[in-house]
């Protein structure tokens, strides 16, 4: 595990999430009979929605500096700004003659050859405050224009959806993050080993079958989360734990791993959420050839890269994207390292992704260029959530106002249809 690097709201943040618990030990669901919950579960049901795509969102909390990642070619003026937080042309990527990928996210390269990736740059939230606390929860809701709205977007997504049967919503984390906030469908756990049903002085078979009969009526909300709580629990137990594919050994690669078992298993997940929880408040040695962010790339890529193997042909139905709270400033510090910023970048990926391509509607590094010192942001991240949404989320555009209130989302072309 390596340094934290963080400022100091952050790395409470990062203490506060690693330590909680939502749910301690079991959570007794009456009969005797309890359901192990190690990290925390919730469950609901209702009835499945249409058979549309899953939509993962790879969140990078602590604020991804979208320059690092994807940064101009032929650009002295930000050698300038970034003088050891910068690399020399011949150690990146290029992508289409204006802008590189970082040397170490060779399999994203071979996504965007292969037209599976696309990249949105200057991109972030209509508004920032630096915080990380108040603009990871304000990208979670994704509510600025309607404040009194309620749950996160992708609850709101999944509802608008039609997406309510157990587990259309899942995160690989020990509780559910914000944007599932609200959710009666989702769950929250980072191993099968934290789902376990135990039967206490009968057979297990005895105590399913009388919970079942118990709650059949599925009419208080009692009988609802027991019964549910059953359902989703076996639904979980038959999920095979083998793979032939060799993972990094990282906790982002884990939780991905979960997530293509689940997906290969069949269940009806069509919204997901993956923490990549790696070391990107970068506020001092930034180690963009080598340290902090050369591994947060390695991380990244080499996970992916594992994933789309797992999954074979259900990355077809699959569309994967980076959210961060905010980029970096522009000019590092005197500690080799970036402070919080506004722009960033977005990486979106799939066998449905219109790849290829770096949309940006680029607003230059001049000093004139900037707000604050900041690079400006030029796409709402809105937009291209909404674009996944309607045409890999099968939304509409009434169903759309749902998720983002009081927002007019602009098209974006990512998606093939």
């Amino acid at each position: 595990m390596s340094e934290l690097h963080g400022c100091s709201e952050f790395q409470a943040l990062t203490n506060g999430f690693n330590r909680r618990s939502f749910i301690k030990g079991v959570m007794a669901l009456g009969g005797g009979l309890v359901v192990s919950a190690g990290s925390g579960v919730t469950y609901a049901l209702a009835q499945p929605g249409e058979d549309q795509s899953l939509v993962v969102t790879l969140t990078m909390r602590g604020g991804m500096d979208g320059l690092m990642a994807v940064p101009l070619l032929g650009s002295a003026l930000l050698r300038n700004y970034r003088p050891t937080t910068s690399l020399s042309d011949s150690e990146l990527h290029n992508l289409n003659g204006t802008f590189g990928l970082h040397k170490n996210l060779a399999f994203l390269k071979t996504l965007y050859d292969q037209k599976q990736l696309a990249v949105v740059h200057a991109v972030g939230t209509p508004s920032g405050t630096r915080s990380h606390f108040d603009d990871q929860r304000a990208v979670e809701f994704a509510a600025y224009d309607s404040p009194m709205t309620q749950g996160g977007w992708q609850t709101r997504f999944l509802e608008a959806a039609g997406h309510s049967e157990v587990l259309a919503g899942f995160s690989a984390s020990r509780t559910l993050p914000v944007s599932f906030a609200g959710s009666s469908q989702s769950v929250a756990f980072q191993s099968l080993s934290d789902i376990e049903l135990t039967a206490v002085g009968r057979s297990k078979q005895d105590y399913l079958e009388l919970m079942a009969r118990m709650h059949a009526d599925r009419e208080s909300t009692w009988s609802i989360a027991a019964a549910t709580s059953l359902e989703a629990s076996q639904r979980l137990s038959s999920v095979p734990s083998g793979v032939t594919v060799v993972y990094p050994d990282n906790p982002f690669a884990s939780r991905l791993k979960l997530l293509a078992s689940l997906i290969r298993a069949g269940m009806p997940i069509k919204s997901a959420n993956v923490e990549f929880q790696g070391d990107l408040d970068v506020h001092d040695d930034a180690g963009i050839r080598q340290g902090v962010m050369a591994d947060n790339f390695t991380r990244l890529d080499g996970a992916i890269k594992a994933f789309r193997e797992d999954l074979g042909e259900m990355w077809q139905q699959t569309v994967l994207v980076t959210i961060t709270e905010f980029g970096r400033r522009l000019r590092e510090n005197a500690s080799s390292g970036l402070d919080h910023g506004w722009a960033s970048a977005m990486f979106v990926m799939g066998g449905q992704v219109r790849g290829g391509q770096v949309i940006a509607k680029w607003p230059g590094i001049e000093n004139s260029d900037l707000l604050n010192g900041d690079l400006r942001v030029t796409t709402d991240y809105r937009d291209v959530l909404a674009s996944i949404l309607s045409d890999a989320g099968g939304l509409s555009a009434d169903a759309m106002r749902a998720v983002f209130p009081s927002y007019r989302p602009e098209k974006l072309e990512l998606i093939r249809v």
